[in-house]
């Protein structure tokens, strides 16, 4: 067996970020010097006791190139490296999501025009018992060049982001990594340092997974599965009976009759649902790539525990920075879409949590995409928005996130708040707020002059709310058309 070895993600056709340092890593015979060369470059590392090594590579100018690996008498050779922007996509169902099953996935077969575009699915693996080594039967991923023969497997919403970053720039090459569960929450996708960072975590995730695992058998987790598919099948049968007697109701309204599909499935201890188990299989993965911007795309499956989402989703940017070793290096939070089906503010809360995350930390960008969504359909099958409007913000040609709120001011009786990415605000239908006063919510009318909004007779309001709701109507936009996010504000007392 051949003791030279890449770690999975670097092969042929790969895409390296352009002006950018980056890893090659991988194992070898411990303690042997492992040598990288690189157009006229050559660098060295010697692997650790276990074969562990890292090679630090620097370069300063686009290249397309062949890249050898030599340890002993042994020699991997990559083909077809290239420079450009690299992007990771990661999180649950929706980015997930493949553009095989968008709607407008044969129309855009038909005419592609995509070109110096490569994307690399990093394998999901649920559960490995060794975190160095990844499981024996595990299908191996490869980068590859999104063309017809191979865009059916990549996410969707990555499609679409490819395409406009390609109109607006079609001599950069792309690289898209593709790193998604769906139907996972949050807590999966952090470290345990996140999770036992406070009692309230510990008592709402750490707590739930040794109760539901502790002194079972496998008859127990057997049975509970039994009755968890039992339930699936009835909802199945009973969908399709409904369907069958409603032929012309959308699938979207059959689910808001008879309900959507059971979830989650029992907990395991080798479940990929368990806290930081994500983290370990597949973050971990990609630890030693290097990116030009992430975007963290989930939300939905917390949405039992909205008032914690905050602070994993700052746990979880600071730990993948830590992880990478990119202090710097930005985030695309994307704020989530309308959706009705989920307990009452579930969606809005989390939505504040992302839209002040995105505020308080350094290069963080916020994504509104909550002019989109079905409103009884988790999973709408057109994406061309959500990844045409992060397209747009990828490119570096434009603002740097969508419009929002940023600033209050109250002058003499007026409320006036300062938006954030927008030259222009345009009104689109009845704009206006919730306004809370004398512990009552009423509706308040708002008008827009410039780029700031505008509340009159504001005295005596505590707190306003725009578009807080699981499925919100958007009315303010900027001059592109990119809405701007929903909010809760405090108001602030003058003196």
């Amino acid at each position: 067996m051949s003791s030279l070895r890449l770690d999975g993600i670097y092969t042929d056709k790969m895409v390296i970020p352009a002006n950018k340092n980056f890893h090659i890593s991988g194992h070898a015979t411990p303690k042997s010097e492992v040598c990288v060369k690189i157009l006229n470059h050559t660098y060295r590392a010697v692997a650790d006791d276990i074969g562990t090594w890292k090679v630090r590579i620097v370069l300063e100018d686009k290249i397309t190139c062949d890249i050898k690996i030599t340890n002993l008498a042994e020699t991997i050779t990559l083909h077809d490296v290239k420079s450009g922007k690299v992007i990771l996509l990661t999180g649950q169902s929706n980015i997930e999501f493949k553009f095989r099953d968008d709607s407008e996935y044969q129309s855009q077969i038909d005419d592609l025009n995509l070109n110096n575009t490569y994307f690399y699915n990093v394998p999901q693996v649920e559960y490995q018992s060794d975190r160095l080594t990844l499981p024996k039967d595990l299908k191996t991923s490869t980068w590859q060049i999104a063309n017809k023969e191979t865009l059916w497997e990549m996410s969707d919403i990555g499609y679409w982001i490819a395409k406009k970053m390609h109109e607006l720039n079609p001599k950069e090459t792309i690289g898209i990594i593709d790193c998604y569960k769906g139907g996972t929450s949050i807590s999966s996708w952090v470290p345990e340092s996140v999770l036992t960072s406070s009692q309230e975590l510990i008592n709402r995730f750490i707590k739930p997974f040794e109760k539901a695992t502790t002194n079972k058998t496998q008859e127990d987790y057997d049975q509970e599965f039994a009755e968890y598919n039992a339930l699936v099948e009835k909802h199945n049968v009973d969908l399709a009976k409904f369907q069958k007697e409603n032929p012309d109701v959308s699938l979207s309204d059959a689910k808001d009759k008879v309900g959507h599909t059971p979830w989650p499935p029992p907990m395991t201890p080798t479940s990929y649902l368990r806290p930081s188990g994500l983290f370990h299989t597949m973050i971990e993965q990609v630890k030693n790539y290097s990116f030009n911007k992430v975007v963290w795309y989930q939300g939905e499956n917390d949405a039992d525990n909205p008032e914690v989402y905050g602070i994993m989703l700052r746990g979880l940017i600071l730990s993948w920075r830590g992880l990478f070793q990119d202090f710097s290096v930005p985030f695309l939070v994307v704020q989530l879409p309308g959706y009705f089906d989920e307990p009452e503010s579930a969606w809005p809360k989390i939505r504040q949590h992302q839209l002040e995350t995105s505020q308080r930390i350094n290069d963080v960008h916020l994504v509104s995409i909550a002019d989109t969504g079905e409103k009884h359909n988790i999973h709408p099958t057109h994406k061309r928005i959500t990844g045409t409007r992060i397209g747009e913000i990828l490119s570096d040609q434009g603002y740097s996130s969508t419009p929002s709120v940023y600033h209050q001011q109250i002058l003499n009786d007026k409320l006036v708040l300062s938006v954030s990415s927008v030259s222009t605000l345009v009104q689109k239908g009845d704009a206006y707020f919730l306004v809370k006063q004398n512990n009552q919510w009423k509706k308040r009318e708002i008008r827009t002059v410039g780029k700031v909004i505008v509340l009159d007779n504001c005295q005596g309001i505590e707190k306003i709310r725009y578009a807080y709701d699981n499925y919100p109507t958007c009315t303010l936009f900027n001059e592109l058309g990119a809405p701007v996010a929903p909010f809760e504000m405090e108001i602030e007392k003058n003196e």
